[in-house]
C-alpha cells in the first residue's frame, strides 16, 4: 500500500490506527473553527478504510457540517445517521463514512472514528497534500447555497394574501354590525339621563316631606295626613312605569330604589306601631282622614295612647327582620336552608402504569436507537438507564437483558 510521501504530522501517531487527512479536509474545518466559539460545531468524516498487518489506515478526503449532533456521543442518533448518510450520497458517494470531529474553537488535533456503531477518539493525524475534487466541488456548492437569496413560492404568497384579505372583510363587516346598535344606545342616552334626574327628585322631595312631617307633627291628624300624602305620591311614581334600562345602565343611581323601599317600610312599621289604621278597611269603617272619626277618642279596635305599639297582652306587636343573606330556620353558624352538608364526590379511578417490558441487546443496538425504534423519540434514554440500574448509556453488550418502560 502506498502512502502519501509529502505529509505534515500533527501531534503523536497511533499505533494501531493512522489517519491522513486531505489538506482541503482540514482546511475546511478551520473555516468553520472560526464560528465555533460559542457554539459547538459538528463535521462528519468522509473517505477511505485499509488494513494492513493489523493495522487500520483511514484517509480522509470530505467532511461536511452536521445539524443534529450537538455534542460528543459514542453512539450517533439515528437522525444524525439519516443526515450523514444523505450528506454522503450528494457530494461523498464514492467514500464511506469514518468518523465526526466537534469543531469548538481549539486546534483540531484528532477525530472520533466510528467501528461498529461506536465511536471513540483517535489523537493525532498526518495531513497531505492530493487532488480532491469532490471536497472542492462541495465547498463551492456550498458557498453557493449560502449566497443564493431565499425563494419564496409565488402560489403560496398568494394563497395567504388571500386568506388575509378575507379575514379583513370578515373584520370590517363585523364592525359595521357592532356600531348598529351602539348608535341606537348612545341616541337614547339623554332619554335615560332624563329618566334618572326626575327620579332623584321624586326622592328627595318625599325624603324631604317626610323629615318635615315627623319633624313638626301635632297629633294623630297631622301624621295621617303625611302617611295619605307620601302614599298617594309612591302610588303616582309607580304608574309612570320606569325601564329596567335606567337601572341596568346607571349603577350610580341603584341606591335610590332601595332607600325609598327602606323608608316606605319604616314609616310602615313606625305607623303600625302607633295603631294608624289604613284609609279604608272592608268592612267599611272610617278612614283616618274622616272627620267623624276623631283620633283622640278610643274606638273598637283602636289601641290606647297609653300603650301604643304593644299588644293587649304586652308583647311587641313588631316582628323581627332576618338579616339578609340568611333563610328563615338557619341558625347563625352559616348552616344552609336544607341543614345537609356538600357530598365530597368520589375520586376518579387511577389507571395502572404499563409493567416494564424485557429486551435483549442484539448487534449495532444503542440506547438511543432502541428508544427511537420504541417511542418515537430518544427522550426515555434517562429513563431506562434508572430503570436498568445504568450509570453510561454507552456501555451496552451484546444479549444484555434490559426493561424497557
Amino acid at each position: 500500500m502506498d502512502l502519501p510521501k509529502n505529509i505534515t504530522q500533527i501531534g503523536e501517531t497511533n499505533p494501531n490506527c493512522k489517519v491522513y487527512a486531505e489538506d482541503y479536509v482540514i482546511s475546511y474545518m478551520k473555516q468553520l473553527n472560526g464560528h465555533a466559539m460559542d457554539k459547538a460545531l459538528a463535521v462528519a468524516l468522509y473517505g477511505i478504510r485499509r488494513e494492513e498487518a493489523g493495522i487500520t489506515y483511514l484517509f480522509l478526503y470530505g467532511a461536511a457540517r452536521l445539524s443534529f449532533l450537538q455534542r460528543e456521543t459514542r453512539h450517533l442518533s439515528q437522525a444524525a445517521l439519516q443526515e450523514i448518510e444523505k450528506l454522503r450520497k450528494k457530494y461523498f458517494s464514492q467514500y464511506e463514512f469514518l468518523g465526526y470531529r466537534m469543531l469548538d474553537g481549539e486546534m483540531v488535533e484528532g477525530f472520533h472514528i466510528c467501528e461498529q456503531s461506536v465511536c471513540r477518539y483517535i489523537a493525532g493525524y498526518a495531513q497531505f497534500y492530493e487532488k480532491n475534487d469532490s471536497m472542492l466541488n462541495f465547498m463551492l456548492a456550498e458557498r453557493k447555497e449560502d449566497a443564493k437569496p431565499e425563494e419564496v413560492d409565488q402560489e403560496k404568497y398568494e394563497t395567504v394574501k388571500r386568506r388575509q384579505e378575507e379575514r379583513r372583510s370578515q373584520s370590517r363587516e363585523y364592525g359595521s354590525q357592532r356600531e348598529r346598535p351602539l348608535r341606537r344606545t348612545e341616541a337614547s342616552l339623554p332619554a335615560q339621563r332624563g329618566m334618572r334626574r326626575m327620579k332623584m327628585a321624586a326622592a328627595a322631595v318625599f325624603g324631604l316631606l317626610c323629615i318635615v312631617g315627623l319633624g313638626s307633627m301635632d297629633g294623630g291628624q297631622r301624621l295621617n295626613e303625611l302617611q295619605t300624602a307620601a302614599k298617594n305620591m309612591i302610588a303616582q311614581w309607580n304608574t309612570r312605569q320606569l325601564p329596567d334600562a335606567v337601572e341596568v345602565n346607571a349603577p350610580a343611581q341603584a341606591g335610590t330604589i332601595v332607600a325609598e323601599d327602606k323608608l316606605t317600610e319604616a314609616i310602615k312599621k313606625e305607623n303600625e306601631g302607633a295603631g294608624v289604621l289604613p284609609e279604608q278597611n272592608p268592612s267599611g269603617e272610617p278612614s283616618v282622614t274622616d272627620p267623624a272619626a276623631s283620633p283622640e277618642t278610643p274606638s273598637e279596635g283602636w289601641p290606647d295612647p297609653g300603650t301604643q305599639g304593644t299588644e293587649p297582652g304586652g308583647e311587641n306587636d313588631s316582628q323581627t327582620v332576618p338579616e339578609a343573606g340568611v333563610k328563615p330556620g338557619a341558625s347563625s353558624e352559616g348552616e344552609t336552608a336544607s341543614g345537609t352538608a356538600q357530598e365530597t364526590p368520589p375520586e376518579a379511578a387511577q389507571t395502572p402504569a404499563p409493567e416494564p417490558v424485557s429486551y435483549t441487546i442484539q448487534k449495532g443496538d444503542t440506547l438511543i436507537g432502541i428508544c427511537i425504534r420504541t417511542y418515537g423519540s430518544d427522550d426515555r434514554v434517562a429513563e431506562i438507564c434508572s430503570l436498568n440500574n445504568i450509570s453510561n448509556p454507552d456501555d451496552i453488550k451484546i444479549g444484555q437483558k434490559i426493561l424497557l418502560p
